[in-house]
């Protein structure tokens, strides 16, 4: 790429000087360069959503794009370039959107080491303090020497951008260009109370959403610490809610897979509308239907001789199986709600309610 950039330059720096590069010469070079820049928009992407994914930060999205031929002619135009292959670092953007500040040092660092950083730009901490303003962290970083193969071969040292922001500042970035005051000069000075107050709002909110996670962070850690204290008394009088029940779960099957967040929730509005207020309510239940669980699951995998391995319910599965054989209003809010199957599990709970027979039949999944 850095050959084919610098024949480029030197082959225009030959030429007599009052012969520019016309709009056609540009036109041309970008179509040659256009499927590099896609090639490189793709491997960009994949490289640093795997790494994010791997470091288990929430990203709410990843939007990239590839520079168009009229937003390049455009920026040719109004920067004056002269040479834009050498000049323009952005043909290929991506912008990462994640939910909170502290993510954003943290992203930082994992483009450090997925990329070469030619340079970062800090419009967060570094921009005017006296307004929220286009506020993200920009990146402009390249594939350098340390990746291998065939398919980096054309996009090695291209350089692109990345930028970093929260929701909030997107929002405010999306509003604030729909409305296309570029700068505050532009505002009208009616207007400008009112939209200096707005931007605030939005960096309010970025600020408190932040407050918000640290602090739950803080709860849960702080839950976490009850049980493994062991104290059963401080356990028994914590109420329901996704924190708790996340850590019970946790703390009642550690050998078993556990759910998603999306279940786990699920859960909780059920034994809230079941009726349950404390964790030791639902330990009670648990503990009292345990054994009638058991044999309904190993019985389960005994019948069906063709699985090559023993299926086992994940910790908010085997809750839910649980709680359905042994409290009769907790079946009829899962059933309701569409989370417990109601043939299978009514029969189970008439089972248990007769004499707590182990259950030979099959359990939904």
């Amino acid at each position: 790429m850095r050959k084919l950039i610098t024949g480029f330059t030197e082959a225009r720096t030959m030429k007599k000087k009052a012969s520019k590069p016309s709009v056609e010469d540009f036109t041309r070079e970008f179509s040659k360069w256009e499927p590099n820049y896609k090639a490189l928009r793709q491997e960009a992407f994949h490289t640093i959503e795997k790494r994010l994914k791997k470091s288990g930060i929430k990203i709410h999205s990843i939007p990239s794009r590839v520079k168009d031929l009229d937003s390049f002619l455009g920026k040719i135009k109004r920067k004056q370039y002269e040479n834009p292959f050498k000049q323009m670092q952005d043909f290929v953007g991506l912008r990462i959107i994640c939910l909170f500040l502290s993510d954003i040092s943290k992203i930082g660092k994992i483009i450090r080491e997925s990329f070469e950083v030619i340079e970062s730009e800090d419009k967060i901490d570094g921009g005017d303090t006296s307004s929220f303003g286009y506020m993200s962290v920009h990146h402009i970083v390249q594939f350098g020497d340390h990746v291998k193969g065939d398919r980096y071969d054309d996009i090695k040292g291209i350089p692109f951008e990345i930028q970093v922001r929260t929701i909030a500042m997107d929002s405010w970035a999306n509003v604030s260009h729909y409305l296309e005051y570029k700068s505050e000069q532009d505002i009208p000075d009616e207007l400008k109370r009112d939209f200096n107050a707005l931007s605030g709002m939005f960096y309010v909110a970025d600020k408190h959403f932040q407050l918000f996670f640290e602090q739950r962070l803080k709860k849960q850690e702080e839950i976490a610490e009850i049980f493994e204290k062991g104290n059963k008394g401080d356990i028994s009088i914590q109420p329901i809610n996704l924190d708790t029940i996340t850590v019970y779960l946790r703390e009642k099957f550690p050998d078993r897979e556990h759910g998603n967040i999306k279940t786990v929730s699920q859960l909780v509005i059920d034994l809230i509308l079941a009726g349950y207020k404390t964790i030791g309510e639902v330990d009670k239940s648990v503990n009292n239907g345990w054994d009638a669980f058991l044999d309904s699951e190993r019985f389960s995998n005994i019948v069906d001789e063709s699985k090559s391995t023993v299926e086992r319910f994940a910790d908010t599965g085997a809750m839910f199986v649980i709680l359905s054989i042994v409290d009769d209003n907790f079946l009829r809010v899962a059933i309701k709600n569409g989370t417990s199957d109601s043939t299978e599990q009514e029969k189970l709970f008439k089972e248990y309610k007769e004499d707590n027979k182990p259950h030979e039949h099959l359990i939904k999944r």
